[in-house]
């Protein structure tokens, strides 16, 4: 198997200005020394900005053993009077590396950044920040049980403690990292995992916060792969009946849901072999699709609406013409960037303990994702512990501002663990954005949504029309586009 895809399987979690050279990051209290730099997007266009790097023990209980480096870059602020709160941002996974994340935003945020630095941190375990990688790209020709194997033998090879590569750790770092920035107060953003960890530093640091906004929410109930084939159902229908109820997408594909129940079936009883692009590196690679696989990418692809418009069509060419390209190619590039080292780092102590793989199963029992704790038990089996505080699975109590905002049809955080979370934040606003996936800093309206909040430090009296009015981008009726 493909490596992204068992990764899936596995992995059921994932802005511009020119700036002055110095700012609220170099006040007179800062501590951390900072360069220029610049970053990078995807499609190569350069970002000014600041980075450094602090070095942080590894095991923060004691301060003289092994250090580690933790990478921090810094979009200042435009303005020559800048706000002091900054936007920090945290990154999902657990396995992504904010600076890697979230610089392809950036130009999205720039109103923000016209008054307020923003700053993203490598939480420990990604990107320049010790990363802790299990597989490499010579591990695709591994099939299902020889990566397996790998995982579980990864921990013996990693430079590195994984017991201290827990979110509690991690915002404790960041709160270190703060305090050598100069800033007193601070404003988060985090997108799925993302907000557990900024619930953590909520409840760790309480002081050290204005606001916070968080996008597709970890609530203090949420276990990893324990609800993903239920909630992962529930976006299916979600978007089955989307196609029936919109005029063009009905008439081109009048029995979509009956076309990817059998398609299961087929790829059941004889998987296909084939052979396409990389659409990363474009490499040729050999795949054997079989039933797990497809219902792996269908999984992937309801995160992102730009995706689920092409769906129908890649549905529909898998089951009547056996081209399984655009169906495999769209979703190949989805798990891109996450540090699978850190993830189990992390969610082997945090998640793993309270698995019930029974129960999982019954929840999964109406689902054609299928239970997806058992691999993910297994693997942990073989890492070691960390530890967490005996209050981290509490729900955070809080009268901080919250902004929170949720796709509804999202396959892996559903509103229902925002409307959990919200219970306890009595300062919050919680927004659906009825159609939509996983993360909702990609639109414009939550971008403005966000800029709007963080000025003001208050949901009330914030103008949430335009949550009401987004849609989900239409449906592709052929290869050339959806139906003007």
């Amino acid at each position: 198997m493909h490596r992204p895809y068992l990764l899936f399987a596995l992995l059921a979690f994932a802005l511009t200005a020119c700036a002055p050279s110095q700012n609220q990051a170099n006040s007179p209290e800062a501590t951390l020394p900072l360069t220029d730099c610049a970053l990078v997007t995807s499609r190569g266009q350069q970002i000014s900005a600041r980075c450094g790097v602090l070095n942080i023990p590894e095991d923060r209980a004691n301060p003289d053993g092994r250090q580690i480096p933790v990478h921090v870059a810094v979009i200042p602020a435009i303005s020559r009077a800048p706000q002091p709160d900054p936007l920090f941002l945290l990154a999902g996974g657990p396995g992504q590396a904010a600076i890697e994340a979230f610089v392809s935003l950036l130009p999205m945020l720039s109103d923000i950044s016209q008054e307020r630095d923003i700053v993203l941190v490598d939480q420990r375990g990604t990107g320049k920040s010790n990363p802790l990688r299990c597989l490499d790209p010579q591990d695709e020709t591994l099939d299902e049980q020889e990566m397996l194997e790998k995982l579980k033998a990864c921990p013996t090879q990693l430079d590195a403690d994984p017991r201290f590569y827990t979110t509690e750790i991690a915002m404790a770092d960041l709160d270190e990292i703060r305090a050598a920035l100069g800033y007193e107060s601070i404003n988060l953003y985090g997108a799925s995992y993302g907000t557990r960890a900024a619930l953590t530093y909520l409840r760790m640091f309480p002081g050290r916060v204005r606001t916070v906004t968080l996008d597709a929410v970890v609530d203090a109930e949420f276990v990893l792969f324990m609800d993903a084939a239920r909630d992962g159902q529930a976006a299916l229908d979600k978007f089955f009946a989307r196609c029936q109820n919109e005029e063009t997408c009905q008439a081109k594909f009048p029995n979509l849901e009956s076309e990817f129940v059998a398609l299961l079936k087929r790829l059941e009883q004889a998987p296909a072999e084939i052979t396409l692009a990389h659409p990363v590196n474009n490499q040729p690679v050999e795949l054997t699709v079989t039933r797990k696989m497809v219902t792996n990418l269908v999984f992937s692809t309801l995160y992102v609406p730009d995706l689920v418009a092409t769906l129908p069509l890649s549905i529909h060419e898998a089951y009547a013409n056996e081209n399984y390209v655009p169906l495999v190619s769209q979703a190949m590039m989805l798990n891109a960037g996450l540090y699978d080292g850190m993830f189990y780092a992390t969610a082997c102590t945090e998640d793993a303990p309270l698995i019930s793989t029974q129960e999982a199963l019954s929840r999964s029992a109406n689902s054609l994702f299928g239970d997806r704790t058992a691999d993910f038990a297994a693997v942990c089996a073989a890492w070691p512990k960390g530890q967490v505080s005996p209050d981290f699975r509490d729900p955070v109590q809080s009268d901080v501002p919250v902004l929170i905002l949720s796709g509804g049809a999202d396959p892996i955080t559903p509103p229902r663990h925002a409307e959990n979370a919200a219970k306890t934040l009595s300062n919050s606003i919680h927004l659906v954005f009825k159609d939509m996936g996983h993360g909702s800093l990609v639109n414009t309206c939550g971008s403005s949504l966000l800029k709007s909040f963080i000025e003001n430090a208050s949901p009330a009296g914030l103008d949430t029309s335009c949550a009401e009015s987004i849609q989900a981008p239409p449906f592709f009726v052929d290869f050339s586009g959806p139906r003007p």
